[in-house]
């Protein structure tokens, strides 16, 4: 809208503010689209979660924002999302720390076997100053910004055959994902570890290429995986944490009140909704699997525990005293 100089001249700069606002207000609604990917099948809880996330992101800013999800890996895996955030071609997905580990490793102290005792634990660490911390190191070096750090689960092994100690799990091929962590944890045990992605393990293990897997026992119900495997370990050899996480090269061409919205929203549905979901849906999924496959629940665990030494020094020699610090705040956070 042309402003003329009489009218500027009779009303002042008053009526240039007036008259400019509808300019203003139209750029800040226009439509935006946000691409979210995910590798997990769309009956887990993440997709869930993700859903409702939408909506409640697309109420919130009055329909401006509509969300459009891509699950089940259909644009990137795991790995690949934590990629496409720090290269700006993704603007949302789940991804983990650990993954981010590939770039940053002291971001892998997440992952360390055995370090978790609980969930109450993982809430003290993930909602604390450590958590605080570690989503200041992901959007300063990668350019990853947290939205809300969430929880998946402690891992299961699920196997063709069965796993009740160590010693059991030696030679066999066991799929692990694409972090350094879940390697060594392997290779301590004996196994062969094989990095294949989330959505490929149903086959893999189907026609052999693997042995067994590990992970949350939630993921093997929504996905079905026991329908090719039929021993299933409750280890809880290592906690899963898994977050909402952004493109913060997206995030800094986003309108203030969207910001705001996609960043309570992210809490609201992580930390608070999900996060009890989480908890009654990891039990639930353990007793599915106990009344379909042959389940232990009471393996060796101290096997497992001794094995695991050569990981954490490994971990730390690799990371200094970042790593070091991370582990610690973790370890103190147990007693708290």
């Amino acid at each position: 809208m042309a402003i003329s100089r009489r009218t500027l001249l009779t009303y002042g700069a008053g009526a240039a503010s007036v008259l400019a606002a509808p300019q203003i207000t139209r750029a800040q609604a226009a439509p935006l689209r946000l691409v979210f990917s995910h590798h997990m099948p769309t009956t887990h809880l993440c997709h869930r979660t993700t859903e409702a996330f939408a909506a409640k992101v697309n109420a919130g800013t009055g329909g401006q924002v509509t969300i459009d999800i891509r699950p089940a890996s259909q644009l990137f895996n795991l790995r690949t999302s934590a990629e496409a955030l720090q290269l700006g071609t993704l603007d949302l997905c789940w991804t983990d720390l650990g993954t981010l580990g590939n770039w940053q490793p002291h971001m892998g102290f997440v992952a360390m076997p055995f370090l978790f005792n609980d969930f109450d634990h993982v809430k003290r660490v993930l909602y604390g100053p450590t958590g605080r911390q570690v989503s200041e190191m992901a959007k300063e070096s990668l350019g990853v910004e947290v939205l809300s750090l969430g929880a998946s689960g402690f891992r299961i092994f699920l196997s063709k055959k069965p796993i009740a100690t160590a010693d059991d799990v030696r030679g066999i091929r066991l799929r692990v994902p694409e972090i350094p962590t879940w390697v060594e944890m392997a290779r301590a045990m004996g196994a062969n570890p094989t990095p294949i992605p989330a959505g490929e393990m149903y086959t893999a293990l189907q026609t052999g290429v693997i042995d067994a897997i590990e992970v949350p026992a939630d993921f093997i119900v929504s996905a079905k995986i026991f329908e090719v495997a039929g021993f299933a370990t409750r280890t809880h050899h290592i906690f899963t944490e898994v977050s909402m996480m952004a493109s913060s090269k997206k995030m800094a061409t986003l309108p203030a009140n969207v910001q705001k919205v996609l960043r309570d929203t992210a809490v609201e549905s992580v930390q608070k909704e999900m996060w009890e979901a989480n908890i009654k849906e990891q039990q639930s999924a353990w007793d599915n699997l106990a009344g379909r496959i042959k389940a232990n629940a009471t393996p060796d665990i101290e096997s497992f525990r001794s094995k695991m030494g050569p990981v954490l020094t490994n971990f730390v020699n690799r990371t200094g005293p970042r790593g070091k610090a991370l582990i610690e705040a973790v370890q103190a956070a147990a007693k708290a």
